[in-house]
């Protein structure tokens, strides 16, 4: 969707299942530090919240640690990137050195939900 906002990002860490804390590169020795949600989805809240359930809390909790693991601080990524959204942080379609979109990853493997 944003292909042509293309730069390469590494993981500082995963907030929750669909924000995560970045440094982006944007060239020219320019880089960006920031908290960057992921396009297209919507994941278990990590902090209960009125409405947050304590198993939605669970499957929260358990999905920041699954992408802690899998993508750990220092990954690096190919990100593009869109407008702030309504809590000021950039959308971001995260791209996998395979060419698959970790929010289409997150939603085939049922642990977000389209948004």
């Amino acid at each position: 969707m944003y292909e042509s906002n293309r730069y390469s990002a590494e993981v500082v860490r995963w907030l929750d299942g669909d924000t995560v804390e970045l440094i982006v590169d944007l060239g020219q020795s320019v880089l960006v530090r920031g908290h960057y949600r992921l396009a297209r989805i919507d994941a278990p809240e990590t902090a209960l919240r009125r409405g947050v359930t304590p198993a939605e809390k669970k499957a929260g909790l358990d999905l920041k640690a699954e992408l802690t693991q899998r993508f750990p601080s220092g990954f690096k990524f190919s990100i593009s990137t869109s407008k702030a959204g309504k809590f000021g942080r950039y959308i971001v379609e995260i791209w996998l050195d395979n060419g698959e979109n970790l929010s289409d990853v997150l939603m085939n493997e049922g642990k977000a939900e389209p948004y």
